[in-house]
């Protein structure tokens, strides 16, 4: 299988990167570490432990990531609320 390089453009993608390198380093050794028969199971044991806590940081940085761009930006302008018109007519006068 040919090896390619990953270029990454933002801090958050360079997280991802690392943390799914690193699992997939486990993920090979658990396998590889398994008894004949118990590849599945082992390999089932760690998605749902540290496959989670993958998505889990994923998400974070993904939402921390948003805010500081939001953060940076100011805040997003909002529509004002405006109150009914106050009744400013003059009281009639009688005729001239």
């Amino acid at each position: 299988m040919a090896h390619g390089t990953i270029v990454v453009e933002t801090a958050f993608e360079s997280l991802v990167v690392e943390q799914a390198l690193a699992f997939a380093k486990e993920m090979e050794a658990a396998s590889n570490g398994a008894a004949d028969g118990q590849v599945l199971d082992v390999c089932e044991r760690l998605i749902l432990g540290k496959g989670r806590e993958l998505l889990c940081t994923i998400l974070a940085g993904a939402t921390q990531q948003q805010a500081d761009a939001v953060e940076k930006k100011g805040r997003r302008p909002e529509p004002a609320s405006v109150d009914r018109p106050a009744a400013t007519k003059a009281a009639r006068r009688g005729r001239s």
